[in-house]
């Protein structure tokens, strides 16, 4: 009767553990398919154009003075999932001309191996914020690319003008992939779990 005992106790332990495992994989393994479906997204992502932040820009004026502000990023290494890509370059801008005749003028300029795009424009005699967009720019890796943020404000009663930019530069590349180590969840699981592996193992063999 002993040994009956000791033989249902060793199979319902070796059950619970079972049991255990096969819940934790389940989270496991329901954990890695949302990770395994984020390909399809990036998949469906490289339709759409690389987006590329380059900088901001604002003008505060009230007809006799102002306060303008023109920031560039530098130094810009820009990934490319493939040999070619279709990008749009941005930046944000703020503008309050609180003037009676004034007006503010922000540009964006970019060029591409010294090759000037045809640059964008945005201005206003009051307030306006928002993005300013160079869009569906053909580029390939190793290109080189420079920029200008340029910021005019103006008023005609009083006669007043002011002016500021800033200039950046960057170079598209490959970009980086992460690969994955392992493809099995559930071997995901034993390895982080070592104990439990060796003890089911040793129950197994009962």
């Amino acid at each position: 009767m002993a040994g009956g005992r000791n033989y249902m106790r060793r199979k319902l332990t070796t059950v619970s553990i079972v049991a255990i495992l096969v819940i934790l994989s389940t989270t496991t393994i329901s954990n890695a398919m949302s990770v395994k479906q984020q390909p399809i997204k990036e998949l469906i992502s490289e339709t759409v154009n690389r987006q590329v932040y380059l900088g901001s820009a604002s003008i505060i004026g009230n007809g006799n003075s102002s306060t303008l502000e023109a920031v560039a990023e530098n130094d810009l290494l820009i990934g490319l999932g493939s040999e070619s890509s279709y990008v749009d370059f941005y930046i944000t801008y703020d503008m309050n001309c609180g003037g009676t005749t004034d007006e503010g003028i922000i540009t964006l300029w970019v060029s591409i191996n010294g090759q000037n795009i045809t640059p964008n424009i945005v201005q206003t005699p009051t307030s306006k914020n928002g993005t300013l967009k160079i869009e569906d720019v053909a580029v390939h890796r190793q290109d080189a690319l420079v920029f200008v943020i340029s910021v005019v404000y103006g008023s005609v009663m009083p006669l007043y003008s002011n002016s500021t930019s800033a200039t950046g530069a960057g170079v598209f590349s490959k970009a980086k992939t992460i690969v994955e180590e392992s493809t099995n969840p559930f071997l995901d699981f034993l390895e982080q779990h070592p104990r439990m592996f060796l003890m089911l193992r040793y129950l197994l063999r009962l």
